[in-house]
């Protein structure tokens, strides 16, 4: 997901929402940058060459993606040292797109 432009997710994200039932999840993983200093030469080459500065949250809700928790805007939880974004929304059980 690095590489691709926000336009690429927008419809990446479209499909999977038409793909899931009405209150259906959808995980979303992603290598995050870190807040951990042991994580940083390797992680940091690589977001370095790949990372792109899309809002994965904002642009999950613009799709009709709600959070999985009380947010309005899915906000990743982050792991290993920041390295891992996790980020889990649902499907309204009324959809309206």
């Amino acid at each position: 997901m690095h590489e691709m432009q926000r336009a690429q997710l927008r419809q990446i994200f479209q499909e999977v929402y038409r793909a899931i039932d009405p209150g259906g999840l959808f995980i979303l993983v992603d290598i995050h940058r870190h807040t951990n200093p042991v994580f940083r030469s390797g992680l940091a080459i690589f977001l370095w060459l790949f990372e792109t500065e899309t809002d994965l949250g904002s642009l999950l809700a613009e799709v009709g993606w709600r959070s999985y928790n009380s947010e309005v805007t899915p906000q990743p939880k982050l792991y290993a040292g920041g390295s891992i974004q996790v980020i889990q929304v649902q499907k309204s059980l009324v959809s309206s797109h």
